[in-house]
């Protein structure tokens, strides 16, 4: 995603993240560093206080990997830290960084078939390389939240809440 003059990123979810973090540190009464503390990695390892800092300042692209990272430490739903606290359905709180891909992936594919588009074609419409495309297209990479939110945007979605809809058909997503 583009940044304007000032250089911010018209982006709902690093609002959404960002206000979560927020809630939470304040529901804790936690400082920015004891915040940070909670953020280890399944290897012990701790998640940069400058990572979180700079996603709390909504001045980071974070990935799906680290909103991974974030979740398991503040014990909440992917589905809720993307959403910005909003009510997301139920079943959503069971998706992982993980799923998220395969969502994602699926979300594309049915897109494509659907505006019958080459693959080519729609990478060109949803802003990315081929090479990031097929990285989508398979639901692997390590993909950021600015990537999501320009992909909802090209297909007209809401960036909060359609990786989390029960409308999308799930003949071949995993929930």
């Amino acid at each position: 995603m583009k940044r304007d003059d000032a250089g911010a990123v018209d982006n709902p979810l690093r609002v959404n993240i960002a206000t979560v973090l927020e809630c939470e540190k304040a529901k804790r009464g936690l400082s920015h560093m004891q915040m940070a503390e909670l953020f280890r990695t399944p290897d012990g390892e701790k998640l940069a206080y400058r990572t979180y800092i700079q996603t709390v300042r909504q001045k980071t692209n974070v990935t799906l990997t680290t909103l991974q990272i974030m979740a398991n430490g503040l014990q909440v739903s992917f589905a809720g830290l993307l959403a910005g606290g909003k009510k997301v359905p139920e079943w959503a709180h069971q998706l992982d960084d993980n799923a998220i891909r395969k969502r994602l992936a699926h979300i594309i594919d049915f897109e494509r078939q659907r505006r019958t588009l080459h693959r080519y074609e729609m990478a060109e419409l949803i802003g990315v390389a081929e090479a990031t495309f097929t990285k989508l297209e398979r639901a692997s990479g390590n993909i950021s939240v600015d990537t999501i939110a320009a992909i909802a945007k090209a297909l007209k979605l809401n960036p909060a809440t359609f990786l989390c809809s029960e409308k999308i058909p799930l003949d071949r997503a995993d929930t």
